[in-house]
């Protein structure tokens, strides 16, 4: 039986960490999460993660500034950024993997985590 992907979860909505978190564990993965981009930074330098999904609007830090720290710290992490404000090619340009509008499709969320990330496994 293959590993479980762990997946941190970026957003500072609590309320929409925790329904990732709950999606993503009932489909197999170890589903963490955490509210800024700064927190999470200082996270990449003990944890390994299969799969990053970052908000953009956070304080201290936006989703874009994130996802170019981590894509330079985390070269074959998969990460996806979400909003519900950005058309998604400033993520793309910054390093992300994919992109995924607000409000979340949770299917769509499940097939880029899946099928973007066959390369990692």
């Amino acid at each position: 039986m293959p590993e479980k992907k762990i997946v941190l979860i970026i957003d500072d909505n609590k309320g929409v960490r925790e329904l990732l978190r709950e999606f993503m564990k009932v489909h197999g993965f170890d589903a963490h999460c955490i509210d800024n981009g700064i927190s999470a930074l200082n996270l990449l330098k003990e944890a390994h993660f299969d799969i990053i999904i970052t908000d953009y609007s956070m304080p201290e830090m936006n989703g874009i500034e994130f996802t170019k720290a981590a894509r330079a710290q985390c070269p074959c992490t998969l990460i996806i950024g979400m909003s519900g404000n950005s058309n998604g090619s400033d993520f793309l340009m910054a390093g992300a993997d994919a992109f995924l509008s607000k409000p979340l499709q949770l299917q769509e969320l499940l097939s880029v985590c899946w099928s973007k990330n066959q390369k990692n496994i």
